[in-house]
């Protein structure tokens, strides 16, 4: 698809190229529009587009000069429905795909933990269990680098409420693998809390299992990951204390 601007007395052809995230757990909805002219690839027209017709700048990108501002408020406001359709419909495919191929938007965090859905996004069983005749789930997260030898777990436990998209969680909680770390934990927990975690144990009889090997899993995907990350992140450095800001 081709255009010619006004803006620019029609000067250049400039190809429209769009780019969507591939993350099916990202909530925003948007796509990167990037006009390339056909001459000269280094000259582009970039920016973010919502589906609600609304734009703003590219992180890390150069600022649009005010022709080009104008050429993409005008574009954005005379859209045609039919191609809106078209990019939602793109977008749409772009998150099926990446629920496929996680790899597709996961990134290597040494220090972070991830969402375990989030790393292998087709997986269906879920951590439910009833507590006082409410149900709730436990959402678990793992550190990916196999580098560290964290042996644990977070969880986070919600209030199973499929009209409530942004909850917080009820409580969270470190999950060892260690016995003797885990006690410990428990008797940090408010008594209501720690009587959430019994109920799930008993109703999830295999938790410890689950949750084992939920870790493998996880670790195997960071070494997959680490092979694609820039060196840069892989990198840690030892001597900094913790909440020390690295410049």
């Amino acid at each position: 698809m081709t255009f010619r601007f006004e803006e620019e007395d029609f000067e250049h052809i400039y190809v429209l190229e769009d780019f969507y995230p591939t993350n099916p757990f990202a909530e925003e909805e948007f796509m990167v529009v990037s006009f390339r002219d056909d001459e000269d690839s280094s000259n582009r027209i970039s920016f973010i587009l919502t589906f609600n017709r609304s734009t703003r700048p590219l992180p890390n990108y150069p600022k649009l000069t005010p022709v080009q501002s104008n050429i993409v408020k005008n574009w954005v406001k005379e859209i045609p429905n039919e191609l809106m359709v078209l990019l939602k419909q793109r977008a749409m495919e772009a998150k099926a795909y990446g629920e496929k191929n996680p790899m597709s938007y996961l990134e290597f965090a040494a220090e972070r933990y991830t969402n375990f859905l989030e790393m292998f996004p087709s997986m269906k069983e879920n951590l439910v269990f009833t507590y006082e005749d409410e149900k709730y789930f436990a959402e678990d997260h793992y550190r990916m680098d196999p580098r560290e030898k964290n042996r644990d777990v977070k969880l986070f436990i919600y209030k199973l409420d499929l009209n409530e998209t942004n909850q917080a969680p009820v409580f969270s909680y470190t999950y060892h693998f260690n016995e003797k770390e885990r006690s410990e934990e428990d008797a940090r927990l408010k008594p209501e809390h720690n009587e959430m975690l019994v109920a799930m144990n008993q109703a999830i009889s295999s938790l410890y299992e689950i949750l084992k090997k939920r870790y493998r899993d996880a670790k195997k995907l960071g070494e997959e990951l680490m092979k694609q990350a820039p060196p840069e992140i892989l990198h840690v450095n030892e001597k900094l204390k913790p909440n020390e800001m690295v410049h």
